[in-house]
């Protein structure tokens, strides 16, 4: 109860102080500046970044797995706590128990499209330096225009660019290169290809030469960036694997003792054993999301100029 109480007071302080800031840098009284943002765009700004970041929402799905709706991500999941719990429950006999397995296994098909949804992503990452080359060679040439260098990228460019650049150079036959490289951009939801569309965006308006000398040096860090973020993955390794240990494991080791003693069947099945099955979830979950915070990479590189409908 002390813990609740505390993370609830965390909260609404945290929410509190959220709105105080933003009264005071709305200027005096609350009041935007002139030339400010507007709150209705920062807002639906928010709301967009949140719903790329929600797992099983259209924007998360379509970057993890395109085609998968999201009432067959939803599907997945109950059918998949379903089939656990009553399996679970068939083994251990102990009512609380099964439902966190449950619970826990539910999250399985979450897991499995977001390391997905992470593969991509790392893949097109990487792929960028290749893609960058190839722009700079085409453009500097002078042999393709903005729009004919999309087209390259999606026959002969990296396998992983492909697929999105050919859905780019399609929609800029129709609604304009600004636009295509717009929607792209919220598509990927990448800070290496914020910096490359916009690079390629202002090619279109400035000409070529001052987007050469960006994509030039934009190469470069980017390749040094992969570089570092592929060194701190790897040092990182153990220390996700013992996270996902110290997580899992006191719960195995629950299981076993439930399914093969009764007294901790008889135990975990009543009030007292829930509430304390409950107490150790919530110190788990807490647990979790601390370790995975302080073993989150470092960003390299930031998005710039993200608008609604990008992350």
């Amino acid at each position: 109860m002390n813990t609740l109480a505390a993370l609830s007071t965390m909260l609404l302080v945290w929410a509190l102080a959220g709105v105080v800031y933003a009264r005071v840098a709305g200027g005096p009284g609350g009041a935007r500046p002139v030339g400010g943002p507007s709150w209705s765009l920062v807002a639906s700004s928010a709301r967009a970044r949140w719903r790329a970041r929600l797992p099983g929402g259209r924007a998360w799905l379509a970057q993890a797995a395109p085609g998968v709706t999201p009432l067959q991500f939803w599907a997945a999941s109950g059918a998949t706590a379903a089939l656990a719990f009553l399996l679970a429950y068939g083994a251990c006999g102990a009512l609380p128990l099964a439902a966190v397995v449950a619970v826990g296994c539910g999250f399985a098909p979450c897991g499995y499209w977001a390391s997905l949804r992470a593969r991509t992503r790392a893949e097109r990452s990487a792929a960028w330096p290749d893609a960058l080359r190839f722009l700079v060679g085409a453009l500097g040439a002078g042999i393709c225009t903005v729009h004919e260098a999309l087209g390259g990228l999606a026959v002969s460019g990296p396998p992983p660019l492909r697929a999105p650049m050919e859905r780019a150079f399609r929609l800029g036959a129709s609604v304009g290169d600004a636009r295509a490289l717009e929607t792209l951009r919220a598509e990927l939801a990448d800070a290496v290809a914020d910096s490359v569309l916009l690079a390629l965006g202002a090619a279109m308006e400035e000409g070529t030469g001052t987007a050469l000398r960006v994509l030039s040096d934009l190469g470069e860090q980017v390749g040094a960036d992969l570089a570092m973020a592929e060194r701190t993955r790897t040092l990182q390794v153990q220390s996700r694997a013992a996270v996902w240990g110290c997580l899992v494991l006191p719960y195995a080791v629950l299981f076993f003792l439930c399914a093969t003693n009764s007294a901790y069947r008889d135990y975990f099945s009543s009030s007292a054993g829930a509430a304390v099955l409950v107490v150790g979830v919530a110190m788990s979950v807490v647990g979790l999301v601390l370790c995975r915070r302080l073993v989150r990479p470092l960003a390299t590189m930031r998005r710039v100029f993200v608008g609604g409908g990008s992350r």
